[in-house]
């Protein structure tokens, strides 16, 4: 790493000019480079065969849209060294009627107070201290602990807190098992006073927060995402922030499906979920996916009203990528998906055709990896199965929707969860103000979203102006 200038009085130490010579000429290196392979592209031939027409949806049963998204920014408190850092946090499901957008499509003219129903928004926010800042007196990892542990726990608008949305989806109490258990493998005060207590167990009764035997020191429910594991005390905490804001964003999404499901179960046959980016969750907070999966697989195996000897699925949820390596292989294939499109409107009324992306087809041509490893594209990280999906009206989108039975590597267009009804609301919701995109979503994005500027030197004045100098 080059010396940078600190005071600007002196110049910063420049990158060797000629350097790269000696990585040309090193064997080593070159016979690294001759076992490395990219994936391939792929055919038509291939895309061709595993395409899947969309039917139509006889009786469309979704009336509702709910998109979750969320942002982050971080401010520079104090920038002369050591610099400290505080990341603000906006995010919150939105939620409109899809007769209201139908409306609209219909109408000449759209008055404003029109356009206001489709931005209802419950929006949450949240300060993070990430680097060089304490909260009363604690240490980094302890402030950042105690924050989110109070954010958690405070009340929505009187009603449950995201606390207890967390204890509902880990210990799975939709399914009223008293036994359900959750382990933290060491006690979250190591780092701080060096306790050495391992194998700590939660229960569903155990309260947000509780005393470690050994050092008394605070256990909060939200340790269980293990975010304190990523914060380092000269580095910071920037490793964890975007791993929280998925973690918050997937809790705000599973706190409307909780108090739907409290309030009439049936109830969420007629919501579409949408999240902005894959049905996944990464880093440390990955042990969420069994959670929602389990619930996923719940849900869709919902008694029938009309006939309790039957079933019927009642969660409608997608989550839709913006960029990325599918988004670009979405492009790369697009004359295969636009041909295929045609000839299933020649034949019939379809809504459009879809892709499903197994493990075989995207270790060969979307990432690297080994299609007959031991571990199969997403079996760790995701909670749904990966498609592409063509509407009728040309657009195409990469999409994740839960698949029967968890982790599917090999999904097929049956496996996925309520995928005829899901497509069809998807199909109505373009917007054309960007490329292949959702109205709920740029409308998400755009009430929550934190910009370079002026969000970022708004923010860094604010927060200079209230932080004070212990």
């Amino acid at each position: 790493m080059a010396y940078s200038s600190l005071n600007g009085r002196k110049p910063m130490e420049r990158a060797s000019k000629i350097s790269h010579t000696n990585i040309i000429a090193s064997q080593e290196v070159k016979d690294l480079l001759a076992e490395c392979s990219i994936p391939r592209s792929a055919d038509t031939e291939t895309v061709q065969a595993m395409l899947e027409r969309v039917p139509t949806s006889g009786n469309q049963n979704i009336k509702y849209v709910i998109a979750v998204d969320g942002s982050f920014r971080e401010a520079l408190v104090r920038d002369e060294f050591p610099s400290a850092t505080v990341t603000f946090f906006a995010f919150g499901p939105l939620i409109f009627k899809l007769e209201d957008l139908r409306q609209l499509d219909r109408e000449t003219f759209i008055a404003p107070e029109d356009l206001a129903k489709l931005k209802k928004i419950q929006r949450f926010q949240l300060a993070l201290p990430t680097r060089n800042i304490s909260r009363s007196g604690l240490g980094l990892q302890d402030s950042i602990r105690l924050t989110l542990h109070e954010f958690l726990a405070r009340r929505i608008e009187g009603d449950k807190s995201l606390y207890d949305t967390l204890r509902w989806l880990i210990f799975r109490r939709w399914a009223n098992n008293p036994d359900a258990r959750r382990t933290l493998r060491h006690c979250p005060n190591e780092a701080v006073n060096g306790c050495n207590r391992e194998e700590i167990e939660l229960t569903a009764d155990t309260p947000c927060r509780s005393e470690c035997t050994h050092c008394a020191g605070p256990i909060y429910l939200a340790d269980i995402l293990r975010l304190h594991e990523l914060v380092d005390d000269e580095q910071g905490a920037s490793r964890s922030t975007s791993y929280l804001l998925s973690a918050l964003e997937t809790l705000a999404l599973v706190h409307v499906i909780h108090a739907l499901w409290e309030m009439k179960p049936i109830l969420l046959r007629d919501f579409l979920f949408i999240k902005d980016g894959p049905l996944a969750l990464f880093g440390q907070v990955f042990t969420l996916n069994d959670p929602l999966r389990d619930l996923a697989d719940f849900l869709a195996e919902h008694p029938d009203p009309a006939d309790r000897s039957k079933v019927v699925p009642i969660l409608n949820v997608v989550g839709l990528e913006k960029s990325g390596s599918f988004v670009e292989h979405a492009v790369h294939i697009e004359k295969s998906l636009g041909k295929a499109l045609s000839e299933a409107q020649a034949e019939g009324n379809f809504a459009g055709v879809v892709l499903p992306l197994s493990n075989d087809y995207i270790y060969k041509y979307v990432v690297p990896g080994d299609p007959g490893g031991t571990i199969t594209y997403g079996q760790n990280t995701y909670w749904g199965g990966k498609m592409i999906f063509k509407a009728k009206d040309g657009s195409t989108y990469v999409a994740t929707v839960p698949t029967l039975g968890g982790h599917n590597p090999a999904p097929k267009f049956e496996d996925y969860i309520n995928l005829t009804d899901v497509l069809a609301a998807v199909s109505e919701l373009r917007c054309s103000m960007y490329d292949n995109a959702l109205i709920p979503v740029a409308l998400a994005n755009r009430l929550v979203s934190l910009s370079e500027v002026p969000s970022s030197r708004i923010l860094e004045n604010f927060a200079r102006g209230t932080i004070r100098y212990a």
